[in-house]
């Protein structure tokens, strides 16, 4: 987040989500108990057996290949998108959009210059997700949709600092939604073999309780997690590396009606496409610091402005 976010909007759309609680607070999800098929012979025909999952959200983030699609979109869309909301900038490219059970729902912006086109230490990633516009309309102003929904920047200087901690390249992910006015660090961890990657749930009703959510790497192909919270898997990202899709898949059913948890699942979704470079950047920075426990990489004010005190900054 910078000086130049819209704050004052984080602000009003958290006092709005806080008007209107969910049906049912969070709770730590349990194992469910199986019962066992009966040794008796059946009287009846067997039933088709149950799925040992069931999926009560369905996600799908698809980043698009090639710049075919902003030929389709064309310019004129895009200033739509800016014109509706401060949040999408100038330099923003359309690159994906994100369905939710099947319906296409958001779009996800950046700017693909600052991230594919730079030199790998001036790299600059700041992903944002907006519900998607009416496609004919003349006010842009007046549309419905166009609406910040979420986003993720990468931080190198937590990046370093966190590399530091464990000992391995680590990069860390800021998350920020619009129903609370906090930031999430999406960080990853050491672990032996896989990948391991935590971010919070922070308390959004007064029932809730700090909660944190892991992401533990499934060796194979593709990057591909179990989401834990606790003991209990509620959640499944399938990601597709080659066609850049990442589908998500739901199994808790309070957590598939949580907001606040669905859009950070979207969120790490797409985190999961800049995984690769951001891994390759941070080892590159973390290298030639190793020793010296310090770089010449220079903070940008924007990523400088996610260490400031809280308690010194504008409500």
């Amino acid at each position: 987040m910078s000086e130049e976010d819209p704050v004052e909007e984080i602000e009003k759309t958290a006092e709005k989500a806080e008007a209107k609680p969910r049906e049912q607070p969070r709770i730590t999800p349990e194992k469910k108990k199986v019962k066992k098929p009966s040794k008796k012979a059946p009287t009846t025909p067997e039933a088709a057996p149950k799925p040992s999952k069931a999926v009560y959200k369905k996600l799908k983030v698809n980043f698009w290949r090639t710049r075919l699609h902003d030929e389709e979109l064309g310019v004129h869309q895009q200033l739509k998108y800016q014109a509706k909301t401060r949040w999408f900038s100038k330099n923003f490219d359309i690159e994906g959009v994100i369905e939710e059970d099947g319906e296409k729902k958001y779009i996800i912006a950046f700017s693909k210059d600052d991230w594919e086109e730079k030199p790998l230490e001036e790299k600059r990633l700041t992903c944002r997700l907006f519900t998607i516009m009416e496609e004919r309309i003349s006010d842009a102003k007046e549309a419905k949709g166009g609406n910040f929904k979420g986003g993720v920047e990468l931080s190198v200087a937590h990046s370093l600092i966190q590399s530091y901690e464990i000992k391995h390249p680590a990069p860390v992910f800021i998350m920020q939604i619009p129903r609370t006015i906090y930031l999430a660090r999406c960080v990853r961890g050491w672990r032996l073999v896989g990948t391991y990657w935590a971010w919070p749930l922070l308390p959004e009703q007064k029932d809730d309780k700090l909660q944190v959510v892991r992401a533990k790497g499934i060796v194979g192909p593709g990057r591909n997690y179990w989401i834990y919270i606790g003991d209990q898997k509620v959640a499944r990202i399938d990601g597709q590396v080659v066609q850049k899709n990442f589908e998500i898949e739901i199994f808790d059913q309070i957590y598939a009606k949580d907001k606040m948890f669905v859009v950070y699942m979207a969120l790490f979704g797409c985190i999961c496409n800049f995984m690769r470079v951001a891994e390759k950047m941070i080892k590159k920075l973390y290298k030639k610091m190793k020793k010296t426990a310090t770089t010449d990489y220079k903070i940008p004010r924007q990523e400088l402005t996610l260490f400031r005190n809280p308690r010194m900054m504008r409500r």
